[in-house]
């Protein structure tokens, strides 16, 4: 069999989201961390990273860490994951937007430690958007695609955030922050779920409300590209900013709609807010992937997941976490009638691993 061109690990990570994608490159693994998930799960991000071979100098390398936005559930290990001594991690770059840009290259040692402190790290100085030249990443026709090693090939996209999302956070920067910091969360409607062999139409044609939380907006979403495989990474973006950014990313590339994609991580854990039949329109995949143990929000709802199987080209849906709820969905008569297909966790709490 031959040996993955990219992989995309979903970890275990409660009710968020983290996620560690690897492009296996001729000179070596070039790794893609997306978030840590709360901090109650780092456990769980902690022992996969120590899994890690260490290069010649005993580090054990990732190359971007990406921070995509500040709710709980993404970002709550960063201080523990930055503080851990023992994984003897070294990092290429961290992607974070914050009110203040970091800055030129040059201010690197001081912006990075000004990024530490935000990020709760108590010893150590780190690179902070170094690919962007300190600028926020962002979704704009000049900042698409940060420098990241041309010679391996590899294009990262930025989706999301827009200008417009990420000032309308930084304007309420201080009382989101501490939101996050004491760990509450806005209340939502419990999911409803189908039983029995309904018409997913029905659900998938439900009009709901698209989601206006700010911090979710302000999401850092990327698509990445190597070797002809793909993965597009969509943390809790807002869905009309990746149909604006998708649509025009697909004009000025001439490529046809839908935007065809192997992997997409779906945005929010499946929530009918962010999971629209527009966004469905305007981007395809193999794989869709979930990730969630349903707690707090009730996530992945019913309508969002009807949405991805209405869409047709019998899609593949992965749960990081094997629940009743993510259970529900591999029902033999509803997969045989709409044609789709399941994968959970080989292993309690294992989390689930696609290659590509």
């Amino acid at each position: 069999m031959a040996a993955p061109v990219m992989s995309l690990e979903v970890l275990p990570a409660s009710f968020g989201d983290c996620l560690l994608l690897t492009c296996h490159t001729p000179s070596g693994p070039w790794r893609l961390l997306v978030d840590t998930g709360p901090d109650e799960t780092y456990s769980a991000l902690q022992a996969h990273l120590r899994s890690l071979m260490p290069n010649a100098q005993g580090k054990r390398v990732v190359d971007t860490f990406v921070v995509s936005h500040i709710d709980h559930d993404h970002i709550g290990g960063a201080a523990l994951l930055l503080n851990d001594d023992s994984l003897d991690l070294e990092f290429g770059d961290i992607w974070f937007n914050a009110p203040t840009p970091a800055g030129p290259r040059t201010r690197g040692v001081a912006e990075g430690q000004r990024l530490a402190e935000i990020l709760g790290a108590t010893s150590r100085a780190l690179p902070w958007n170094v690919a962007t030249e300190g600028q926020w990443l962002r979704s704009s026709p000049k900042q698409r695609c940060p420098s990241i090693d041309p010679r391996r090939g590899l294009k990262l996209t930025v989706v999301s955030p827009s200008l417009m999302k990420l000032k309308a956070l930084f304007a309420q920067w201080d009382k989101e922050l501490a939101k996050m910091r004491a760990k509450t969360r806005e209340a939502v409607e419990p999911a409803r779920l189908p039983r029995g062999v309904l018409l997913l139409e029905d659900l998938a044609a439900s009009e709901t409300a698209t989601d206006k939380a700010l911090p979710n907006g302000s999401s850092i979403a990327l698509l990445v590209e190597y070797k002809k495989k793909s993965a597009l990474l969509a943390a809790d973006a807002h869905p009309d900013v990746l149909v604006e950014e998708l649509r025009a990313l697909a004009d000025s590339r001439q490529v046809k709609l839908p935007w065809n994609v192997d992997v997409f991580k779906l945005p929010h854990h499946g929530s009918r807010a962010n999971v629209t039949t527009e966004l469905l329109k305007v981007v395809r995949a193999r794989h869709y992937v979930v990730s969630t143990n349903n707690a707090q929000f009730g996530h992945p709802d019913s309508e969002a997941l009807a949405r991805v199987i209405c869409t047709g080209g019998r899609p593949t849906i992965w749960f990081n976490y094997t629940t009743k709820q993510n259970l529900s969905w591999n029902d033999p008569e509803r997969r045989a009638q709409y044609r789709y297909a399941c994968r959970y966790p080989s292993a309690p709490g294992g989390g689930v691993r696609l290659e590509l």
